[in-house]
Formats: C-alpha cells, sequence, structure tokens
C-alpha cells in the first residue's frame, strides 16, 4: 500500500490546536460513545497533542503517547501539561509491534496515522493485541476528495476500506461515523470471549 510518513520537520504544525477545528475530539468521543477507559494508547502520538487532549477526557487514564520517532517523543518530554503530563507515558515503538502488554487498554486511538502506514494490517492486528477484551479502536483519518490540504489522494482510505482492514485483522462491530468535514471515523471493538 502507498503511504507518506510525516515530515519531522515539520514538528511544530502538529501541536496547532486549530487542528481541532476539522479534527474535534468530542466528536470522535462521542462515536466511541463517551467512554470511561482506564488505560490509552495514542498510536502514532507524534508530538501528544491527541494524547493530552484524550488524558482530560479520560480523568485517571494513564495514556500510552506511541510513536516511531524518537523526535516526536522527546518533544513530549520537553512540553509537559502539568494538568495530564503525570499521565502521559511516551513509548518508542516499531510501526507494527508495539511494547506494551497484551490485553492491557481499554481504548487504542490512531489519528491521521492510516495513511501513513507501511502495513496496515500488520499495525492493526498489533493494536487489537493491545485491546482488553471489549475494548475499542478509534481510527480517523483523512477521506478521499477535494480537501484543502492532507496527503495526496492516492494513499487515503474511504472509511469502507478501513473497516474491512478491520475486520480482517479480528474486529468486530467496525463501523463509520458521520461527524468530521475531511476525515472519515471509524470505531471497531475487540471481540469479548
Amino acid at each position: 500500500m502507498a503511504h507518506q510518513k510525516f515530515d519531522v520537520a515539520k514538528i511544530e504544525r502538529l501541536e496547532d490546536e486549530a487542528r481541532f477545528e476539522s479534527l474535534d475530539p468530542d466528536v470522535m468521543w462521542a462515536a466511541l460513545g463517551s467512554p470511561s477507559p482506564g488505560a490509552i494508547v495514542d498510536i502514532g502520538a507524534g508530538t501528544g497533542l491527541f494524547s493530552r487532549r484524550f488524558a482530560a477526557m479520560a480523568p485517571g487514564a494513564i495514556v500510552y503517547a506511541v510513536d516511531t520517532v524518537p523526535e516526536m517523543l522527546r518533544w513530549i518530554d520537553e512540553h509537559p501539561d502539568p494538568a495530564v503530563s503525570d499521565r502521559i507515558l511516551p513509548v518508542l515503538s516499531e510501526e507494527a509491534r508495539i511494547p506494551l502488554p497484551d490485553d492491557g487498554v481499554d481504548l487504542a486511538i490512531m489519528i491521521n496515522l492510516h495513511h501513513e502506514l507501511v502495513d496496515p494490517a500488520a499495525s492493526y492486528r498489533d493494536a487489537l493485541r493491545l485491546l482488553r477484551p471489549g475494548g475499542q479502536l478509534l481510527v480517523v483519518d483523512w477521506s478521499p476528495g477535494n480537501t484543502e490540504g492532507g496527503p495526496p489522494q492516492h494513499i487515503r482510505a474511504t472509511a469502507q476500506q478501513i473497516i474491512g482492514l478491520l475486520e480482517n485483522a479480528g474486529f468486530v462491530d467496525a463501523s463509520a461515523h458521520p461527524g468530521l468535514p475531511q476525515h472519515s471515523i471509524v470505531t471497531a471493538r475487540k471481540n469479548v470471549q
């Protein structure tokens, strides 16, 4: 699959809170059914902008801010948010093998990451491994079509394509949700067995 990694030289762009205008965390949280997770993994966390926001939305939750780029994790360490930084744990990872235990988190989030993945199927299988039975996954990524900015059209996926990948990885209840003007929102769940 075609993919495109984020240019680390533009790291400060990831911290622009204006991103919340088109990527509203409240809309994402509502798509998840306003959960109460005890542990969250933000896969592809970048500078932790969404890690911090989700930590604030889930008081008491530990948030593992996972990224494959050491500069991103250094940014998180060097720019703490006193309100939540004691609950955000940066984790250096390989793309499809996150060094966290099986069945250890209630919620996995992947925001604007799908188009960067070299092997989405492997990444989704690893996200499934991390979730406790009944745990949820949130995937938000650029929709195909005429949108300002974002990655090239040929590396974008439809919500239905993402759902298919999630179902093939073993997720259940995968569904698309409305609410973001330029992005697809897809949620799925790890089966309770």
